[in-house]
């Protein structure tokens, strides 16, 4: 099934257990090709502010995971490597081997594990305000994850909307993206989602990404334990740089959009791998 959504941009689905993915295609097909995932509870918008940068050296594919956005509903549970053999199978629609990826949050826990399970598929990442999936936690860490879920059932439905954009934001442009966008969800599917998350830390003793990695970080992002983690990670990966994006929060993409992309470009053009791309 296809869509046009906008001139220059195809939407598709593929069919999926669990639901139908939905995924929107631009650019051109015989460059590079980098697939976005957003961040949990948010849809493929959530990268607006980057596609004017990237359409017209990369095909990009943006996607709405698995119970976000228009791939609804969900039938079942949500988890990371369900969605990780979604963006396999979106991968293999494009007819390509591999790909960059940039990820936000949860979009970044997609793509890590898709590495894991999957090396070679993964050209490179840009990973936006993600924690490490593959990190030992602390007992204090290890029970906030598995309490998240129970202490946001708490929170009256209007109240954790507020509560979930007011923390992941400092821009009120982004702020209001995220509460509509949230509110798109019922209550029942945005504690779905957020139990998937809080799943999907495995610790992996000794594993290295085999790939090139930009860790980026916004200034204002306080959320878990990202601001630790992302250094620490950084100092693990000898391909890595790390950045932090001023006047920014969690969805530094979005709250400061300027120099993100400048950041996002410089890395891309360096990457020796745009040489001999592989399809």
């Amino acid at each position: 099934m296809e869509q046009k959504t906008q001139p220059d941009e195809t939407e598709k689905t593929i069919s999926r257990p669990g639901c139908d993915v939905h995924y929107w295609v631009s650019g051109n097909s015989s460059k590079p090709l980098i697939i976005l995932i957003h961040g949990a509870c948010a849809d493929h918008r959530q990268f607006d502010m980057q596609i004017p940068c990237l359409i017209q050296d990369y095909q990009i594919v943006r996607v709405d995971v698995r119970g976000h956005g228009l791939s609804r509903p969900l039938a079942g549970p949500f988890s990371v490597p369900d969605a990780v053999e979604d963006i396999v199978s979106i991968l293999k629609e494009t007819g390509r081997n591999n790909a960059i990826f940039l990820g936000q949050s949860n979009g970044t826990y997609i793509i890590q594990e898709l590495e894991f399970r999957h090396p070679g598929m993964v050209r490179a990442m840009i990973i936006v305000d993600g924690t490490y999936i593959f990190q030992k936690l602390s007992r204090a860490e290890k029970l906030l994850l598995k309490l998240t879920p129970a202490i946001m059932s708490l929170y009256p439905y209007g109240s954790l909307i507020k509560s979930m954009a007011d923390g992941s934001a400092v821009k009120e442009s982004t702020r209001a993206y995220l509460r509509e966008t949230f509110g798109r969800l019922s209550k029942a599917e945005i504690i779905n989602i957020m139990s998937g998350v809080s799943g999907c830390v495995h610790p992996e003793p000794g594993y290295r990404t085999g790939c090139p990695l930009l860790l980026i970080r916004g200034e204002h992002d306080k959320l878990g334990n990202i601001k630790a983690a992302m250094k620490e990670w950084s100092l693990r990966e000898p391909r890595s740089k790390y950045v932090v994006i001023p006047d920014a929060g969690h969805c530094s993409n979005q709250d400061n959009p300027e120099q993100f992309n400048a950041m996002m470009m410089e890395f891309l053009k360096g990457l020796p791998e745009l040489v001999s791309y592989s399809r």
